[in-house]
């Protein structure tokens, strides 16, 4: 199935009604993705601030950071650091001679949300949906303030929206919105396709249209991620600095140690028995939980051997936190 951009209707189609109030460990909304702003300037994606989670292996990032533009070669000057002498010019004139640099002041970010049927799931606190979308909102303001274009696509099981990256706060708002209107789309009733195709072929459109030396900041739970999915990460790391961000819950990781589930779409709830889902399908559990720690396997390898960097979110409730620290800057 082919990802379609979304029509005008789509932002009607959502599973909630606009009148009714949102829950907000079930929706997002603009104005709460706007609150994170201030909150931004305690985050750095640049090298040397960056460190994966724990579950990854806590190393530094390969993100690169703006890079330096060669100006001018001139006289040396007390103060200017030996590292930028061009000895092959001091050797002929006879007079000391550095290589100026300026700071790179411009890069371009894209921020890919994922906001699929799978990602309307949580257990504790909220939504791994609405988690992505404040992770997502954070970093957004962030690179505004670094002074980078920001864009992105939201994404969902059959839709995607293509925001094109600018150095504005009315483009940051543009994306802001994108994702909360893929957010309130999502209900109990959402109709899922094959993540795996759904999650490749994002990545897949990713590589054809961002430009070398971005930044690139992905936000999933990474349902459907397979050795393509891998393939395809690869090729956008060779000339690009790609960071993924893993959202995941506790029940995803423990579902065969939960002998008391209940299900809820947000209006009413069913209580699970335990025992007569084990009768009927025997290998649920061992399945699923199979499932979950190969995907786990397969993004920690790839965080181990440092060719993508890995920040591990559980949506706990203190999944902010988790991300102020492996961001933290040091800024007051």
């Amino acid at each position: 199935m082919d990802f379609k951009q979304p029509s005008k209707s789509a932002a009607k189609n959502s599973g909630v009604s606009s009148t009714e109030p949102r829950d907000p460990r079930l929706y997002s909304d603009l104005k709460s993705l706007v609150s994170l702003k201030s909150a931004a300037t305690k985050l750095s994606f640049q090298k040397g601030h960056f460190r994966t989670s724990n579950q990854a292996g806590r190393h530094n990032s390969a993100i690169r950071g703006r890079g330096l533009n060669f100006e001018e070669l001139r006289h040396y000057q007390d103060g200017d650091d030996v590292k930028n002498m061009d000895w092959r010019t001091t050797l002929r004139t006879g007079k000391p001679h550095v290589r100026a640099y300026s700071e790179e002041k411009e890069r371009q970010s894209l921020l890919v949300v994922d906001q699929r049927s799978g990602m309307f799931f949580g257990s504790q606190h909220a939504m791994k949906s609405v988690v992505a979308a404040q992770l997502s909102a954070l970093s957004i303001w962030n690179i505004l303030q670094s002074g980078d274009r920001i864009g992105g696509i939201v994404f969902n099981d059959n839709h995607w929206q293509h925001i094109k990256p600018k150095r504005s706060s009315a483009n940051a708002l543009v994306l802001c919105q994108a994702i909360v209107e893929f957010n309130q789309q999502l209900s109990a009733d959402t109709i899922a396709s094959d993540p795996a195709t759904s999650l490749n072929n994002t990545l897949l459109r990713l590589n054809k249209m961002v430009a070398s030396d971005s930044s690139i900041i992905i936000v999933s739970d990474w349902q459907g991620f397979n050795a393509d999915s891998l393939t395809l990460l690869k090729q956008l790391q060779r000339s690009n600095d790609v960071v993924l961000v893993y959202v995941h819950d506790k029940l995803e990781r423990e579902l065969h140690n939960i002998k008391n589930l209940v299900a809820s779409d947000g209006l009413s709830q069913m209580a699970m028995d335990y025992q007569q889902i084990t009768e009927r399908v025997p290998e649920f559990f061992v399945d699923y939980e199979s499932e979950f720690k190969q995907k786990l396997a397969e993004l920690n390898q790839a965080s181990r051997s440092q060719i993508l960097p890995v920040i591990d979110i559980d949506t706990n409730g203190d999944e902010l936190s988790q991300f102020f620290a492996a961001l933290y800057c040091g800024r007051r």
